[in-house]
């Protein structure tokens, strides 16, 4: 009976028993490694939920509240033409139709002052607009005009500094002393406010013939104000002032122009309004008839379009005005819409300035007639009064309803609206009720849609996505799309990527898999090291040195496009005409063969350079890119050439190089190679001849590429950033390649080879295949390298938030926007979070570009292990 074999071997007893110190350090080092593992993942989650954090606010829907409601004296509210609040939010003031100014106190409605403006003379037509003040015009029933402004001088004092009778206030508490009214602030200081009016003398413009409208506009030049006369003559002129530095004396000049307006039916209009910089006068009927007239040259106004702000017939324009310097015009009508115009200056445009108005936003689209209108000084913020005594603020650019209030006890038709100052507040007049509230909207320009969507900013011809942040003057409409941002940072990637993973990819497999192990060994640290280059050197040497050669010599560059590649393949060709023994034992020069390439590509550009210039670009690339000369061939040869190189190259290797493998297998190396030679260059010839073809037909058919990938040709630009940017991704993606390429077994290699496969077969067919999974996390880590890098696009890009997909032009990213911006940010809140933003957009790409990236190279490492 045969001997029965254990179930189970015994396992062999240790010899030796682990120390204690050493069970204790690889417990030590366990935890050190999932703490440090863990506060990795914790840290970038953190620093995600800080970014959400400073962002939210962004986003957060405004709030308002009612500070007080108080009665005013009757009388002192009748005919009010304008009201306003001090930038304190406590004194609030109101002009009379007969020249009356009154100041209250809001929170208990007690009259404070009252000026006589005028001295008893009573104007017939107002105008007032935000500047340094309250810049006022006066028209007069004797044919003068008087320019003046009405501004608040605030002052501190300390307790000594002020008079007796002000020294029992309570905080918060508001006395009127003398000319001048004071406060104690909940900090225990004095606040003294001085309510200053002044008015210049008197102007002429007509002789006793009464002035019915007015406005003015305060630019560079002076004053220039537009006035209407009863008899429907227009005259716009424009105040100088002149000083004499001996004698002191101020003189005053006039330079005007008039035109007799058409009236229908004897009907003069309501509204005149002076654009900001006196180049326009706009005329509105009731009915919603608008006249533009041009008045670029003062002396000589023009008429210039007409059109209707109202859509229906029963419409009634019920309030007029203008936003913060004066360039987009706000209609309110009888039936609660509110529209925003401006000038644009579309293609074809019949007017004599090349502009007409167009309507860029609806803010209201229906309920009770608009009965008043107010523009916020220092933004984009819009107060719309209506007849059912609500007060609704909107921001136009963003067409955003920010809050709506209303007086308490039922419906008051508001006679006067107010935004304060610092855009904190609102207030309203209703009869003798006065009414302000508080407002806290810190962002009211930012939703997503004016973030992420295209919005119709001031001035443009249509809806677009744009992105300046910051300008020299005060009515500048801020533009905080990040599309143009995300768009620069895409197009820096996917053109360095263009150029640099082929190149890194290309070089890891030939030294993993050709490359001698003595040569790898001095030649890996070398490339490693450029990844130690400082990004703010090869952005210096892009801007400074390569950005200004590229431009001398453009068409030599696209040239070495394809001169360089030409030359390496043709080398590899050649190399295959040695014998065997020779092509062996000169193995190790192979290297230095194909280093011998580049400058024979780079010469070839060189003397070609020129004549593919004349032929393809009708012999000045920079005007043919700029469309000035030539057809779309050029173009199209430099898009279809590499197309046509890969359908060529498919089209040999399927159909060409099996029948010469059965047709020439006896033939010895030598013949083999000159066969293989004379494919290659038939090849290329097919390349071009294909491309040539391909080009001809579509710029005979009117399809012209310029405009899309190609157009003008701008120094510092997308190829000169891909260029050095791909020097910067290089070694990341060439070490981590390569390890990949080594961590392969041997033993699949000798497998390979043993079957009868080439080096270069088995590199591409298993190595690569079995590497595949770490080659992917190559990629996206040079992909991650390239998406946040800064000073390269900063210094190389031109900084210009342009959305083209043209390689000859600049572009900015989000990283270099945050760098740029990031100083001047500091005193803007909106500006500030919006960077913040901007990082967290960068942060989401890179998160939503890695998750696929690990799914994928997941993938690939279970077919790596199928394999």
């Amino acid at each position: 009976m045969p001997e029965k074999l254990p179930t189970s071997t015994p396992r062999p007893r240790r010899s030796r028993i682990t120390k204690r110190s050493v069970w204790l350090a690889d417990g030590v080092a366990r935890s050190l490694i999932t703490l440090g593992g863990i506060g990795t993942i914790l840290a970038v989650s953190l620093v995600c939920v800080f970014l959400v954090w400073v962002v939210l606010p962004l986003f957060r829907p405004a709030a308002s509240r009612v500070a007080s409601e108080v009665e005013v004296p009757a009388s002192d509210l009748l005919r009010v033409v304008r009201a306003g609040v001090d930038e304190y939010r406590s004194i609030g003031w109101m002009v009379r139709e007969d020249g009356r100014l009154i100041t209250c106190q809001i929170g208990t409605g007690q009259v404070l002052q009252e000026v006589e403006l005028f001295s008893g003379r009573r104007p017939t037509a107002w105008s007032f607009s935000d500047g340094d003040g309250i810049e006022v015009a006066t028209a007069f029933a004797d044919g003068t005009v008087q320019l003046g402004r009405i501004v608040f001088l605030t002052s501190f004092l300390d307790a000594q500094d002020v008079p007796e009778e002000v020294h029992s206030l309570a905080a918060g508490e508001i006395r009127p002393f003398g000319d001048a009214v004071f406060e104690l602030t909940p900090e225990g200081q004095y606040r003294r406010q001085q309510l200053l009016v002044r008015f210049e003398d008197p102007v002429q413009v007509v002789e006793s013939e009464p002035l019915v409208l007015v406005d003015q506009s305060i630019s560079s030049r002076g004053a220039i104000f537009a006035v209407l006369t009863a008899s429907g003559e227009l005259h716009v002129a424009q105040v100088t002032k002149k000083k004499n530095l001996l004698t002191g004396k101020e003189t005053t000049r006039l330079r005007e122009g008039w035109l007799n307006v058409d009236l229908p039916q004897g009907r003069l209009p309501q509204y005149l309004r002076l654009a900001g910089l006196g180049d326009a006068v706009y005329l509105v009927w009731e009915d919603g008839r608008l006249v533009r007239f041009d008045t670029r040259n003062i002396e000589r106004p023009v008429w210039a379009e007409e059109l209707d702000l109202v859509e229906e017939l029963s419409e009634r324009v019920t309030a007029l005005t203008m936003l913060v310097g004066k360039t987009s015009l706000v209609c309110g009508d009888s039936l609660g819409r509110v529209r925003v115009w401006f000038r644009t200056k579309p293609d074809g445009a019949n007017t004599p300035d090349g502009g007409t108005l167009v309507a860029a936003h609806e803010l209201s689209r229906g309920g009770a007639a608009v009965t008043g209108l107010a523009a916020s000084a220092r933004s984009r913020l819009l107060a719309v009064g209506q007849a059912d005594g609500r007060l609704r603020l909107f921001h136009v650019t963003s067409d955003r309803q920010l809050c709506e209030v209303s007086f308490a006890g039922g419906t008051a038709e508001l006679s006067a609206v107010s935004i304060a100052p610092q855009d904190d507040g609102l207030l309203g007049l209703a009869g003798p009720r006065l009414a302000f509230w508080r407002v806290d909207a810190p962002h009211p320009e930012t939703t997503w849609a004016s973030v992420f969507a295209r919005v119709w900013y001031e001035g443009y011809n249509e809806p677009e996505h744009a992105w300046q942040s910051s300008s020299g003057t005060d009515d500048f409409e801020e533009k905080y799309g990040l599309v143009p941002l995300v768009f620069g940072t895409l197009k820096a990637t996917l053109y360095s990527m263009l150029f640099g993973a082929p190149i890194a990819l290309l070089a890891a497999i030939y030294s993993s898999e050709f490359l001698r192990p003595g040569t790898k060994a001095k030649i890996k640290p070398t490339i490693e090291m450029m990844a130690s280059l400082p990004s703010v050197v090869l952005g210096f040497l892009a801007a400074l040195v390569v950005a200004p050669l590229v431009e001398e010599i453009v068409p030599q560059t696209l040239t070495a496009l394809f001169t360089i590649p030409f030359a390496i393949l043709l080398g590899g060709h050649l190399w295959q005409l040695l014998p065997a023994k020779v092509a062996v034992q000169a193995q190790i020069l192979r290297l230095g063969g194909i280093l011998l390439t580049l400058p024979v590509g780079l010469l070839l550009a060189a003397w070609l350079g020129r004549p593919v210039e004349r032929w393809l670009f009708a012999g000045d690339i920079k005007a043919w890119l700029d469309g000035q000369i030539g057809s779309g061939l050029g173009g199209w040869m430099l898009m279809l050439l590499p197309v046509s190189s890969i359908a060529t190259a498919a089209l040999v290797s399927l159909l060409v190089t099996p029948r010469l493998r059965a047709w020439g297998g006896h033939w010895s190396r030598p013949r083999f190679a000159l066969l293989d030679l004379a494919k290659f260059l038939l090849g290329c010839a097919l390349t071009l001849g294909l491309a040539y073809a391909a080009s001809a037909a579509l710029a005979a058919a009117g399809w012209d590429p310029r405009g899309s990938f190609i157009d003008t040709y701008v120094q510092r630009n997308a190829l000169v950033v891909g260029f050095l940017m791909g020097f910067a991704v290089i070694p990341i993606i060439y070490t981590i390649s390569d390890d990949a390429l080594s961590a392969v077994p041997e033993s699949l290699r000798a497998g390979s080879l043993g079957a009868g496969a080439t080096p270069w077969q088995t590199a591409i067919r298993v190595v690569v295949p079995t590497a595949m999974s770490g080659l992917f996390s190559a990629l996206m880590i040079g992909l991650g390298r390239a998406v946040g890098e800064t000073m390269i696009v900063l210094m190389a890009a031109g900084n210009t938030a342009v959305m083209e997909w043209n390689i000859f032009n600049g572009f900015r990213t989000l990283s270099a926007n945050i760098a740029v911006e990031l100083p001047e940010a500091v005193i803007n809140s909106t500006h500030y979070r919006m960077l913040f933003l901007a990082a967290l957009t960068l942060f989401a790409i890179t998160f939503v570009v890695n998750t696929v990236a690990e799914l994928v190279r997941l993938r690939f490492r279970k077919r790596a292990f199928q394999l």
